[in-house]
Parts: structure tokens; sequence; C-alpha cells
């Protein structure tokens, strides 16, 4: 807590604090805090009279729901997760060439051209010279 609210929270604090000023100020000043009080006070009922028609609104919902025969889950399930996704099997490898590190390694045709295919495209080789 604050020093202002332990001053605040503490009668003895409070007492002290309070006789150290004249009296129209310290009314000035509890007219004041009145205004702060009273200010939060309805901020207080505003929320809760929000969360009780929220709360309403969903007994409502849950209400409509359960004559309607719909259950929670079925409300929760996604629509794209009832759609099976189809996996797409790798295609067989057309092409065979060497990597730098001297491997033999092999590309389907589909995707991005492996450099060393590339390169040797550009020097004026065909696909058809590294085709398996």
């Amino acid at each position: 807590m604050s020093d202002l609210a332990n001053t605040l929270n503490n009668l003895r604090n409070l007492r002290a604090a309070i006789n150290t000023i004249d009296l129209s100020r310290a009314e000035k000043i509890l007219e004041k805090l009145q205004i702060i009080i009273d200010e939060k006070r309805k901020k207080a009922e505003a929320e809760i009279k929000e969360i009780k028609a929220r709360q309403e609104l969903i007994k409502k919902y849950q209400a409509e729901l359960k004559e309607k025969g719909i259950s929670l889950s079925e409300l929760l399930t996604d629509v794209k997760e009832t759609k099976s996704k189809k996996t797409r099997q790798s295609l067989p490898a057309k092409y065979k060439y060497i990597d730098n590190k001297g491997e033999e390694r092999t590309w389907s045709g589909q995707g991005r051209t492996p450099l060393i295919i590339k390169k040797a495209l550009e020097a004026g080789k065909s696909l058809d010279d590294f085709k398996i």
C-alpha cells in the first residue's frame, strides 16, 4: 500500500494529518473524497450490473440451445475440423544428380529446382540429362 493509503486507512495517522490543517480545508477534502468514493461506487455497481446482464444472456442462450437439442460440444467443434485433410503422397523421383558433397540426390521435378540442376540448366544442359 502507498503511504497515502496507509495514512487514510489508519485512524491515528488520519487524525494527526487532519489536525495539521484548519477545519474548512478538512471539510473540502472530505467533500472531494466523498465525490471520489461515489464515483467508485457507481463504477462498481455498473460492473456488477454488466456481469448480471451477461449471466442472464448466457442462461437465455443455454436454455435456447437445450430446447433445440444442441450440445455444448457440438457448438464448440470447428467446422473446418470436421473436414478431413488429405495428405498428398510424395511423388516418385524423376531426376538424379550429385550434390556438392558428392552424394547422389533425387528430385521429383516439383518445388524449387536444386541449385546444382539450376546451374547446369543455365550452362546449357537439359533436364533430360538428369532423368532417371
